[in-house]
């Protein structure tokens, strides 16, 4: 077996190498490669895809994506781990293993995880080489009847009353719909926001997230939202391509989109700033900012907007929000707690101890 280590510059040209995106299995996507090539915060010569090879075919692999993170004033180099998969059927006993060991000696300044599967955990906490952060707990609000589906999940004998499940579940959801849309007319605090899109980083909101980022593990700027928002992982799609079918992780889904919203009080102060990520039916609040005085006034702005892009459930990460959000309790709502893990290295244990802020959207999970 062959591991081959591959830095930004080898991305750089294998995305003019067409023999590289006819392979059986896909290490990562052209997209993805670009948006790793445009990370403004990785330099040329670091390592970011490491690629197990058996028998000249791709058994493994592991996206590592350049960061820094901060300490008081003292910057750290960091490689989130991302897209991390070895080939069940055919791969060495290990593998997965082997990878990230790689990593680690590939980024002695140190690897962090966000979030992270069953069994990728389970590595993680298996090598001894990983300290697990404070898990970020947050919120989950859905908003929509499934009867159907939580019926069929208990008694799949029940599919011959699928169809009268989707009647129910329909007539429901119009109800509850308009049951929300008066509830939203009387709440008085929607009628004193105003808002005002973005899809990259204005002067204004340049200067305002950076008066509310030093808390921050990340400190997300300008060139970093601009990246984010302009190079996804993950593309609108109506189906997947040849490429999605090759490649273990998502690539494309059927709506994908970041929302950048300022949020105004009445008198016209800028009172917030939030990136939403919506996939499919979900929405999530990646990044918020705000002064502890205008939480009531985001959490409002969240509301709304996760209920104009219709979405299914909406996910958020942020203590202070979550209990505005939760007060709101439009009609029709069920809520329930969530939490999201992080790892880092031990070469960072002294970071992992200062207890920096975490955000949804931090490590890879803007991506997704």
């Amino acid at each position: 077996m062959e591991i081959k280590t591959y830095t930004i510059a080898d991305l750089e040209t294998l995305l003019t190498s067409e023999a590289f995106w006819r392979t059986e299995t896909l290490p990562i996507t052209r997209h993805k490669a670009v948006s790793f090539c445009r990370n403004p915060r990785a330099r040329r010569e670091d390592p970011v895809l490491l690629v197990a090879y058996q028998d000249g075919r791709v058994a493994g692999y592991l996206g590592i994506l350049p960061d820094t993170i901060f300490l008081g004033d003292a910057r750290h180099r960091l490689g989130w781990l991302t897209g991390w998969w070895a080939d069940p059927h055919t791969a060495a006993a290990g593998l997965g293993a082997i990878l990230l060991y790689k990593a680690l000696k590939l980024h002695p300044e140190g690897l962090g995880v966000s979030g992270g599967s069953r069994d990728a955990r389970r590595v993680l906490n298996g090598s001894r080489k990983f300290l697990a952060l404070q898990p970020l707990k947050g919120l989950e609000v859905r908003w929509r009847f499934d009867v159907g589906r939580s019926a069929l999940a208990q008694s799949p004998s029940l599919k011959r009353c699928r169809i009268m499940f989707r009647l129910a579940d329909f007539l429901l959801n119009e109800i509850a719909k308009c049951t929300r849309v008066s509830w939203e007319r009387r709440s008085p605090i929607f009628g004193r926001l105003g808002y005002e899109y973005i899809s990259s980083i204005d002067e204004e909101t340049r200067r305002f997230i950076e008066r509310h980022h030093l808390q921050d593990l990340t400190r997300k700027g300008k060139a970093d939202f601009d990246w984010i928002m302009t190079y996804p992982w993950v593309l609108s799609a109506p189906q997947k391509d040849s490429a999605g079918r090759r490649y273990y992780f998502s690539s494309t889904c059927a709506r994908f989109a970041y929302l950048g919203v300022k949020v105004f009080d009445s008198g016209g102060r800028m009172a917030g700033f939030v990136l939403l990520g919506v996939r499919n039916d979900r929405a999530s609040v990646l990044f918020s900012y705000y002064d502890r005085r205008d939480a009531p006034a985001v959490a409002a702005a969240i509301v709304r907007h996760a209920l104009a892009v219709d979405a299914r459930c909406l996910r958020l990460y942020d203590d202070q929000l979550a209990g505005h959000v939760a007060r709101l309790r439009p009609p029709g709502w069920s809520t329930r707690s969530i939490s999201q893990g992080f790892f880092l290295s031990r070469a960072l244990e002294r970071v992992a101890a200062a207890g920096r802020r975490l955000q949804g959207g931090d490590g890879d999970l803007s991506f997704y």
